[in-house]
Parts: C-alpha cells; sequence; structure tokens
C-alpha cells in the first residue's frame, strides 16, 4: 500500500525548523570569538585555545554520532528522539555561552563557555544526521516528498539566515543602553535558542505518526555491530567518493571565508563593503533556494552536484582574474556561485542518505544513520583545511600586520583567494563527475526495498 503524500502543512512544518535553527545557531556562530574576547576578557590566545580543544572534541564526537543513533534505539522514534533530549541541551549550551560571567574567575568564564560551546556543537553532530533520518521517516521510500522536505528546510534556512544577518547586531545595538553590550548579547543568543526550541519540538510532532521507534534487535533483522558500522564507512565506495568530493568542495568555501575580510581590507581598501556584500549574496541565495531545487530535480541529484561545484570553480576564476578593482564584478560572480551551489544545496544530506539507502540494500543491515551522520565530516574537516590554507597561503605571498599592500601582494591575493578554491572545486566536481554512480531511481528502488525489509521484522516482532 502506497503512503498518502504529505500535506504542505507537514512540509511547512518541517522546514520552518531551519529557519528556527539559523537564528539559533548563527549567532553563536558568528559572534562568539568577539564575546569571548571583547567582552569576557579573554586573551585572544585563550579563546583560540578553548576553540581549538572544544573543536577536536567536537569533530570526535561527530564520528561517533552515526554509531550510536544507530544502537540506540529509543521508544520515542529513532531519530525524533535525539530532538527530544537534545533540544534541551542546544538551549543551554547557546544560553551559557553567552553569560555574562565577568564577575566570575577567568577558570570559571572558560569552564562555562567549554561546556556551553560542546552542549551546542557536540549535540548539533546528531541532530544534523537526526533531521535527515526524520525525513526517511515522514517521506518513507517517496523520493518526491523527500525532495519537498529538504527544499523548504533549504529556503528557510535562506531567510533566516538573511534575518539572522541583518538583524542580530542592529537587536545589539538597540538593546545595549538598556542593559549595556554584555547582557544585550545574552539577551539576543537567548532569544535565538528559544525560537531554535520551538523548531525542535515543531519537528518532534511533525515526525511523530511517523518514527515510532524499533525494537533493539529486532527479530527478522541482522544485528548491526560497531565493526558492521565501521566497514559500512569503508566498504561503501560510494559514500567513500562522496565524502572526497565535499571535503574539497568544502575546503574551497572556508578557504574564502577565511581571508574574505582580506580581500575587502587590503584589495578594495574598504572592509564595510563586506557587510553589503553578504547581505546581497545571501539575498541571491534565498533566489537560489527557490530556483535551485526545479533545476536540481531536472538535472538529477548527481548532476546538479557537479553542475554546481562547475559553477563555482568557474566564478572563482572570474573573480581571481577581474575582481581585484571591481567589487561590482565580485558581487555578480560572487551571487552567481551562490545561485549555482543551490543546484545540489537544496537537497542537503539527501546524498549521504542515498549512500546509506545503497549500503543497507547491499548489505542487509541498516546503516543509514552513519551515512547520514558523515555528512557532518566534509564542514568539519573543511573548516580546519580551508582555515589553515587561508592562513598558510597569506603568510606564503607576503602578508604581515599592518602591511601597506602593492599591486604585487594584490595580484597573488587573487590567485589565492579566487584561483585556489576554484582548483579545489573542479578536482571536486572531477571526482563526482567519474566517480559516483549511484543514480536517482536506483536510490528510490533502494529505499522501497529497504523500507519493505523494515515492515517486515516489524511484523514479525509483533506477531
Amino acid at each position: 500500500m502506497e503512503r498518502e503524500k504529505l500535506t504542505n502543512s507537514e512540509v511547512n512544518k518541517f522546514g520552518s525548523y531551519g529557519f528556527t535553527l539559523m537564528l539559533g545557531i548563527m549567532v553563536p556562530m558568528m559572534y562568539i570569538t568577539l564575546f569571548m574576547t571583547e567582552h569576557l576578557g579573554m586573551s585572544a590566545a585563550l579563546m583560540g585555545t578553548i576553540l581549538l580543544v572544544a573543536r577536536i572534541i567536537d569533530f570526535f564526537i561527530g564520528l561517533t554520532a552515526g554509531g550510536v543513533i544507530e544502537r540506540t534505539k529509543m521508544k520515542s522514534g529513532k531519530y525524533r528522539s535525539w530532538f527530544k533530549i537534545l533540544r534541551w541541551v542546544v538551549l543551554v549550551g547557546i544560553i551559557m555561552q553567552f553569560l555574562n560571567t565577568t564577575a566570575l574567575p577567568m577558570a570559571a568564564r572558560v569552564i562555562i563557555v567549554f561546556v556551553g560551546y560542546l552542549g551546542l556543537h557536540g549535540s548539533m553532530d546528531y541532530l544534523a544526521p537526526a533531521q535527515f533520518g526524520v525525513i526517511s521517516m515522514i517521506a518513507g521510500p517517496s523520493f518526491e516528498d523527500r525532495n519537498r522536505l529538504s527544499f523548504r528546510n533549504a529556503q528557510f534556512s535562506a531567510i533566516g539566515a538573511i534575518v539572522i544577518s541583518a538583524a542580530a547586531l542592529p537587536a545589539v545595538d538597540l538593546i545595549t543602553p538598556i542593559v549595556g553590550p554584555t547582557y544585550a548579547f545574552s539577551i539576543v543568543a537567548t532569544t535565538g535558542a528559544i525560537i531554535f526550541f520551538i523548531g525542535a519540538t515543531l519537528i518532534i510532532n511533525v515526525s511523530k505518526p511517523y518514527d515510532q521507534g524499533q525494537l533493539k534487535n529486532a527479530p527478522g533483522m541482522p544485528v548491526v555491530t560497531l565493526g558492521d558500522m565501521v566497514k559500512s564507512v569503508f566498504t561503501n565506495g560510494q559514500l567513500l567518493i562522496l565524502l572526497l568530493g565535499q571535503i574539497l568542495f568544502q575546503t574551497a568555501g572556508q578557504v574564502v571565508m577565511a581571508i574574505m575580510a582580506f580581500y575587502f581590507m587590503f584589495v578594495l581598501g574598504n572592509l564595510t563593503l563586506m557587510a553589503l556584500a553578504m547581505t546581497i549574496t545571501g539575498i541571491f541565495g534565498f533566489v537560489g533556494s527557490l530556483i535551485g531545487p526545479k533545476v536540481g530535480t531536472k538535472l538529477g541529484k548527481k548532476t546538479a552536484m557537479v553542475v554546481g561545484m562547475l559553477t563555482y570553480a568557474v566564478m572563482c576564476f572570474g573573480i581571481a582574474f577581474f575582481g581585484a578593482n571591481s567589487f561590482a564584478i565580485y558581487i555578480i560572480l560572487a551571487c552567481a556561485y551562490t545561485v549555482g551551489m543551490y543546484f545540489f544545496m537544496s537537497f542537503g544530506q539527501l546524498y549521504f542518505l542515498d549512500c546509506g539507502e545503497y549500503g543497507y540494500w547491499k548489505t542487509n543491515k541498516d546503516n543509514r544513520a552513519v551515512a547520514l551522520a558523515m555528512g557532518n565530516m566534509p564542514i568539519k574537516i573543511g573548516m580546519a583545511l580551508g582555515g589553515a590554507l587561508g592562513a598558510y597561503g597569506l603568510a606564503l605571498i607576503g602578508y604581515t600586520p599592518g602591511m601597506i599592500p602593492t599591486a604585487e601582494f594584490a595580484t597573488k591575493f587573487m590567485y589565492l583567494f579566487g584561483g585556489l578554491p576554484g582548483v579545489l572545486a573542479l578536482i571536486a566536481a572531477g571526482i563526482l563527475f567519474f566517480g559516483y554512480k549511484l543514480k536517482d531511481s536506483d536510490c528510490e528502488r533502494y529505499a522501497k526495498e529497504n523500507e519493505a525489509k523494515l515492515k517486515t521484522s516489524k511484523a514479525i516482532t509483533t506477531e
């Protein structure tokens, strides 16, 4: 019996989580370093050390999250249970990071921020794969409904990013005369955390009829061991190819983010243009979230990813050669690659879910949560590699603090700012074009057969 098509209300409730997620996590992501130094009085070295240690721990939490989700089948649902539990941890984690702890000893300030950071980011290591696991539960094997849920999430996320980018600092400035700058950040961050909590609750409610949990070691289903989970990553060639391509592409994007301020400061000579550029590209990101799904659906997920990465590469090369002397050219090219990215970014972690469906179909062991958790790795590795490449690249081309830029420096910088990301994106597109073989039609067939296996196991359990 075929499932009924999801209602627009269900799709919108799920998608609204993307909006609330942006409002919740973007303030900590954008302003935690400023808050730690300027408001909590930490030195740059101390701040950097705290975040380095926390990010290393966060990386290993992310590596193990999929296995924990797969093994811990709770009664409230395989995936929705994590939202029920971790929405509270995220709420508290965001608030802790922006508490006014200036009256406490420095050691206490460090511990509170450190615990809050891990509370937020460690929870997101579970909630990111759980979100797309919920998609698989709500939509079932229907790729049309899976796409609808993912696309609406991307659209709401784009709106949320625009709102928080435009409103966060003005809100802080508005409240500052009343409570002071430190408490102003605390209030804005707490407001975002509460909005996130509401969005997570919506996901819990909308997924309740679909994700009702599965007994551990249910009869009729092969037992999945820790060794099986590790093997499911290293023996799934399609997952490994996807990971490699995505890591290279995310590294390209993080190189750009790491040194973008230097472009506006030293090449264009006007740092204030950066805020304008981010607002404009954010608006085009929303436009891309509307156009991209239609293009991506017509092309198919693989072709959409390759075309999107090639578009990014070509526009980056254009920035490298033509963006040094013109803000207008930079904006046009940056907006073009932003729209191009949404050809495939609107699918989100559905690529990793496809790899999980393929692995389950091939081995008869359900490690889809492990595959979904691997979707966190490209951005984490990309941030580390991209930040390092950007920093070492600046040193290599002769950057020193307080320097007066020369025409030669500007030329070298543009090769770093546009050329290096372009090369990385081009290689990523090539790897995925030649190596990634999963077709949407095949993955939908895998999903239908996998759902049939689960239904059979539940039938045996209830007999």
